[in-house]
């Protein structure tokens, strides 16, 4: 087992040093040391400069944008300038929306409906087996107006998209293929760009949920061949918020929930109500946090998506060698594991079952012991009920580590496991 001394830092396979215990000590909930953080893809911790952010909006700008006082001004620049960051980490084009909602399965929500209203009967939507359903249930409401759903399932036995299988899927009358970036449950990383480019070739657009994807790489729509795009904030170091991009051809083809006085093109169209200023100022401050983490690694680039992205690639190296390790445990414990077999094409997010446990007896045996694991379909029912067969366990047990976890998280929740 590893150890459970905490490393003071870790060497990636590019010889970039990972600085992960000055990493740890910009989080408050980690230097509080009371829980070891292995649930992250349902909610990351935040770095102290989140923290200061919400609370200088909540101080300084407790008001409506818009206004020409003081503090409407300022809250409006903030919200445009986080806007702005959010587009560059996106690589998203000038002329696409970048808009902010409550969370993803939100904006999904919204997004079905207007895919619906424009819908005609007959027209086709691709999903997919591997996805939460946050992207699943919005599209087959869409049944009763006409619309046709086909689904790409995943391949047995470590539930993975094939390109093969998604082509007969496709045929003139597809309108969207709406894929997860990263499962959720399982942490694959299907190949998105490669279903893009069949989508588009068919006429098709495409929607990323990249919920889970962008905790742990940059989820640039150029190399994904996004038409569309959700994330959650919250996932990625920041407040309880959503993200929904919009390339030129989805906007024009999707109308917008707008009032009817407001721009129908504009990314205001796309943001009914009065956003969360403070969430949007506090997620600013995660590009803050990802700049102090590209000059603590030596990372020098120009450009803000580029650099972002590649500080993330640099903590999916360090996340790799605890999958590796937290893999290695588990199958010395005689766990039945699901997904790919090794860390490579996978987030460092696992699932799997403890012999002649159910799920969440060993999720409770794990928070007795300080160790926070996920326990259940993790809104990925039909993957983890339907296509892996796990209603009789009660799903199974996730353990998802981020770019702050370390060597001694693995070792708390095997040694925890141990006791079983």
């Amino acid at each position: 087992m590893p150890s459970t001394e905490r490393s003071r830092s870790t060497h990636g396979d590019d010889g970039r040093t990972w600085p992960i215990a000055r990493l740890r000590e910009r989080f408050p909930a980690l230097r509080a040391g009371d829980t070891v953080y292995l649930d992250n893809a349902a909610g990351a911790q935040v770095p102290r400069g989140v923290i200061d952010a919400v609370t200088d909006a909540m101080t300084t700008m407790q008001v409506n944008k818009g206004g020409a006082y003081a503090a409407s001004v300022r809250v409006t620049e903030a919200k445009e300038r986080v806007r702005g960051r959010v587009a560059r980490f996106l690589g998203a084009p000038s002329d696409g929306v970048v808009a902010f909602g409550p969370n993803a399965t939100t904006l999904l929500t919204l997004l079905a409906d207007a895919f619906g209203r424009a819908a005609r009967p007959g027209d086709e939507i691709v999903v997919t087996g591997l996805d939460h359903h946050a992207n699943l249930d919005p599209w087959r409401a869409l049944a009763g107006r006409g619309v046709v759903l086909r689904t790409w399932l995943p391949r047995a036995p470590h539930m993975t998209l094939h390109p093969d299988d998604l082509a007969p899927l496709l045929g003139p009358r597809t309108r969207l293929l709406t894929m997860t970036g990263a499962s959720n449950l399982l942490g694959t990383l299907p190949d998105v760009a490669a279903a893009s480019a069949l989508a588009h070739a068919a006429g098709a657009l495409v929607l990323v949920d990249a919920v889970h994807l962008a905790a742990h790489a940059r989820p640039d729509v150029g190399e994904l061949g996004a038409d569309a795009l959700v994330f959650s904030p919250y996932k990625t170091f920041g407040p309880h918020l959503g993200v929904l991009y919009l390339g030129p051809r989805a906007r024009d083809a999707w109308p917008a929930p707008a009032l009817s006085f407001v721009d129908a093109r504009s990314s205001s169209a796309w943001e009914p109500g009065t956003q969360s200023h403070e969430a949007i100022h506090g997620f600013g401050a995660v590009f803050d946090h990802l700049d102090w983490l590209a000059q603590e690694i030596g990372l020098v680039e120009r450009d803000d998506g580029r650099r972002w992205g590649g500080v993330l690639a640099a903590g999916a190296r360090h996340e790799a060698t605890l999958t590796e390790a937290l893999l290695e445990g588990l199958d010395a414990l005689g766990a039945e594991r699901y997904g790919l077999p090794a860390a490579r094409g996978r987030t460092s997010t696992v699932a799997f079952n403890m012999p002649g446990r159910r799920a969440h007896e060993v999720a409770e045996h794990a928070a007795r012991h300080g160790v926070a694991v996920a326990a259940g379909h993790a809104y990925a029912y039909d993957l983890a009920m339907t296509h892996l067969g796990l209603a009789e366990r009660g799903g199974a047990v996730r353990a998802s580590a981020v770019h702050y976890s370390d060597d001694a998280d693995v070792a708390a929740l095997l040694a925890a496991l141990a006791r079983l």
